[in-house]
């Protein structure tokens, strides 16, 4: 992890374009932080990211930083509420930091996807949705990244452990063109019969839980004792019929 990150973990404070200082809440932890980062090592094809919701910046600084060396790098954020909310907090940051080669976009993202969609469409390669969390617009974020990705490019969704954001995680997972490709783990504790329900789910394959249980049993003993991010990868086009629905769900 960058120093300059693992300096504001440390202290719980941040300072705005206002010159004010802020105590840091609402942000990823390190665990989650490490776990773009190790996805982003892991595929060095990954340079041009998008994310929704900045807020005080601790994602868009462990996405830039992992991608800090990578030729062509370019980070797009869509947070409507940068200057007003957050005081200019996430981009401080990142130029404090040493990053320059991203762009805030002002504009609520069901503005701003449709219009990014008609001029960057599948050139993506990797998105990081931490938006409005009602399973609407989770779920509309999640549309248009679907589309905005390319083949072999990463969603990654954050707070998967709320109702509404896990529940749109069990539609994506019967995707055909996604497959899970990695958890956050948790330390949290568990009741010894849900840590063995959940120890014989984490054997299984994915593809074969959604099979056998409803989803969001899967969720319940599986998720929520997790830190709550999950990354989906994009395996194919989304060829989708216009009546497809899984029927399991």
């Amino acid at each position: 992890m960058n120093s300059f990150i693992e300096s504001i973990y440390k202290s719980r404070r941040v300072t705005g374009r206002s010159g004010k200082e802020h105590e840091l809440h609402s942000e990823i932890d390190p665990a989650e932080g490490n776990f773009i980062e190790k996805v982003i090592s892991k595929n060095p094809a990954i340079s041009k990211t998008l994310e929704i919701g900045c807020a005080y910046g601790m994602s868009s600084l462990h996405i830039c930083h992992a991608i800090n060396s990578r030729p062509d790098a370019y980070h797009i954020m869509l947070d409507p509420f940068q200057y007003t909310m957050w005081d200019g907090v996430g981009i401080k940051n990142l130029e404090d930091s040493g990053i320059h080669f991203f762009k805030l976009i002002e504009t609520k993202s069901e503005f701003a996807l449709p219009q990014l969609l008609q001029v960057e469409e599948a050139k993506f390669d990797l998105i990081f949705v931490d938006g409005w969390h009602t399973l609407d617009h989770t779920l509309l974020d999640c549309f248009y990244a679907t589309r905005l990705l390319k083949i072999g490019g990463f969603l990654i969704l954050d707070d998967v452990a709320q109702d509404a954001v896990g529940r749109v995680v069990d539609y994506l997972s019967f995707y055909p063109c996604y497959e899970v490709y990695e958890r956050v783990i948790s330390s949290v504790a568990v009741s010894l019969k849900r840590r063995m329900v959940g120890g014989v789910l984490s054997v299984i394959p994915d593809a074969i839980k959604t099979r056998l249980f409803h989803p969001t049993l899967v969720r319940e003993v599986g998720q929520k004792f997790r830190t709550g991010m999950i990354a989906l990868k994009k395996v194919s086009q989304d060829e989708r019929t216009w009546d497809w629905f899984p029927p399991d769900f």
